[in-house]
């Protein structure tokens, strides 16, 4: 017996978001931030954290959804500037969500910046065919 061929593609969809940290700037306490929204459908299939200017007193950050909040990244260190892959999960998104920035623990006068880039597939998504 053959496979059948499924003909449909995608392009992976590449989301990307820059915060900054400390008093007055985008995430300046302790809490959840809404951070890119995300498709029913959704698979995550790769992306990072970038902390690229770390900040000046600690801050630990965690990358999740609205189910789990550390689902792609635990324990992000702010303090430290360096690049963090997402753990893919293979977790499949069965409502619109959001990927989200959990601090918990953060002081005001932290002073940095992040990047948050999240490539996604949409399962039964197709853009064009092949073949």
């Amino acid at each position: 017996m053959a496979i059948t061929k499924d003909s449909g593609r995608q392009e992976v969809v590449v989301a990307r978001v820059a915060v900054t940290f400390g008093t007055g700037n985008d995430i300046s306490a302790t809490g959840t931030y809404g951070a890119i929204d995300i498709p029913k459908g959704a698979i995550v299939i790769g992306g990072y954290i970038n902390v690229s200017d770390a900040t000046t007193a600690t801050v630990d950050i965690h990358v999740g959804d609205g189910a789990t909040t550390n689902r792609y990244a635990d324990n992000v260190d702010g303090g430290a500037a360096a690049l963090t892959a997402l753990t893919v999960t293979g977790y499949k998104y069965t409502a619109a969500d959001t990927i989200d920035l959990l601090i918990d623990t953060a002081a005001p006068t932290a002073a940095g910046a992040a990047e948050l880039v999240v490539m996604y597939m949409v399962d039964g998504r197709a853009a064009f065919s092949e073949g």
